[in-house]
């Protein structure tokens, strides 16, 4: 289940549709509180996989009939069963497909046996779907759902540009600093970024690597574990995870946004938020090489794309990016101008009423 102030979840559709309704939160948060209009209805964050997967749609069962809301807008598989149970009780249910859930089960190494699992899920799922409005994050995810289901809507998960216009800046950067925001798993390239810091420290040049996230136990031992992890650790500043607004306040004293994802099979054929978002603040990024990013990145020219995987291609780019003033300052006006005529929320707040409307009419 997703944390309060996941952005697609609260800083996008719950900002948005209190514009016209009464908008009530069920997520992972410490209290019941009211932020911005919105009413959080507190839920525990179970550390335990199975427990999380399997149980926690049950204990929402009664804390979801209490609200006795006209829609419910589930936006996790495992609360596909909640769902069903609603719509026993007459309820119109929203069912918002973030990823390619079947696809990520090949992705995921803690999953055994994935080819059963797939299958499992794939047939628990179809017939499920048929019974909910479809919402879709991705177009690439239409080869999978169309089959499913005639009433799915794609609302791309693009930026506000009212909401980050406060954090933009168009000059001045600091491109010795880095700056990434988001979950943090090996595959998404911190470990490469490590490294790519680590051989630019040895051309006699210093990089600083400001991180926004949790650090999971895993990923945080790794880096430790790092046989240079000595010699650059003082260039490394992780600051745990944060809202959107004191995440993206310490993106303004860097230069560089990273978005280095690892080639998975939900990756290559899903926009990263976090592009656009730097693209709004007027950050140019180096992300991974995927044709898909590379439409944006390359095609409209506010970054540079590198191998994931290949630590000296990124260190080059990121040397290169901050050396080649001119050619930066482009890369900032592209973005942003991209952004706010392509890739912006404002078209797709509409679609989000659309489906409301349809639903309540």
């Amino acid at each position: 289940m997703h944390l309060s102030f996941d952005t697609r979840i609260f800083y996008r559709y719950c900002k948005t549709l209190s514009a016209l309704y009464a908008v009530t939160l069920i997520a992972c948060h410490p209290r019941n509180e009211t932020v911005e209009g919105i009413d959080i209805k507190a839920f525990p964050r179970y550390k335990n996989r199975f427990f999380r997967v399997f149980m926690s749609w049950l204990l929402l069962i009664p804390k979801s009939l209490k609200i006795n809301a006209k829609i419910y807008h589930l936006h996790d598989p495992e609360l596909i069963p909640l769902g069903l149970v609603l719509k026993l009780f007459g309820k119109k249910v929203i069912y918002d497909i973030h990823e390619n859930i079947a696809e990520d089960i090949f992705d995921k190494d803690w999953i055994k046996n994935k080819q059963f699992w797939h299958r499992t899920y794939t047939l628990f799922e179809k017939p499920a779907l048929r019974l909910f409005e479809i919402i879709l994050a991705e177009d690439s995810y239409l080869k999978r759902y169309k089959s499913f289901h005639k009433n799915i809507s794609v609302v791309h998960n693009y930026c506000d540009i009212g909401f980050f216009d406060h954090y933009k800046v168009t000059e001045n950067r600091n491109v010795q600093h880095l700056f990434y925001i988001g979950v943090l798993f090996e595959n998404r390239g911190i470990l490469q970024i490590l490294e790519a810091i680590y051989l630019l420290k040895k051309r006699g040049k210093t990089y600083y690597f400001h991180c926004v996230g949790e650090l999971y136990t895993p990923l945080a031992e790794a880096i430790t574990n790092l046989p240079f992890y000595g010699e650059i650790r003082e260039q490394i500043i992780f600051y745990g995870r944060k809202n959107l607004e004191d995440g993206y306040a310490i993106s303004k004293k860097c230069g560089i946004g990273l978005c280095i994802i690892h080639r998975m099979s939900n990756s290559i054929e899903s926009y990263p938020t976090k592009l656009f978002e730097y693209m709004a603040i007027g950050l140019p990024s180096i992300t991974s090489d995927f044709p898909l990013y590379k439409t944006v990145v390359e095609e409209n020219e506010c970054g540079i794309t590198v191998n994931p995987l290949d630590v000296l291609a990124l260190a080059n780019g990121i040397e290169r990016m901050s050396l080649e003033k001119e050619q930066y300052e482009k890369m900032v006006k592209h973005g942003f101008s991209t952004v706010l005529e392509k890739y912006n929320w404002s078209n797709e707040r509409q679609k989000v009423f659309e489906v409301y409307h349809k639903l309540l009419s």
